[in-house]
């Protein structure tokens, strides 16, 4: 599901534009299937897993970033410290 949209506005409209056109979407790992029927049920659970996804990828880029300055700062000071 992550893979399929960066954010949870992309992945509604992706899963809307499919199923509007009549495909049937399947999230094997979720066990969550989409067709152009989608009960209630079916559509709170699109959004709350998409926002977990959104959720994990900013964390997973503010990690990255972190890593990034963490590195740049163990160069500086190995930088200082050589003869």
């Amino acid at each position: 599901m992550d893979r399929l949209a960066r954010n949870l506005k992309d992945l509604q409209h992706v899963v809307d534009d499919l199923t509007g056109e009549g495909a049937k979407i399947c999230f094997h790992k979720e066990n969550l299937i989409f067709s152009n029927k989608a009960n209630d049920m079916s559509k709170l659970l699109l959004q709350v897993m998409g926002a977990f996804a959104e959720f994990e990828h900013s964390l997973i880029k503010e990690w990255q970033l972190e890593g990034i300055a963490a590195a740049k700062r163990r160069v500086n000071i190995w930088a200082w410290s050589r003869p």
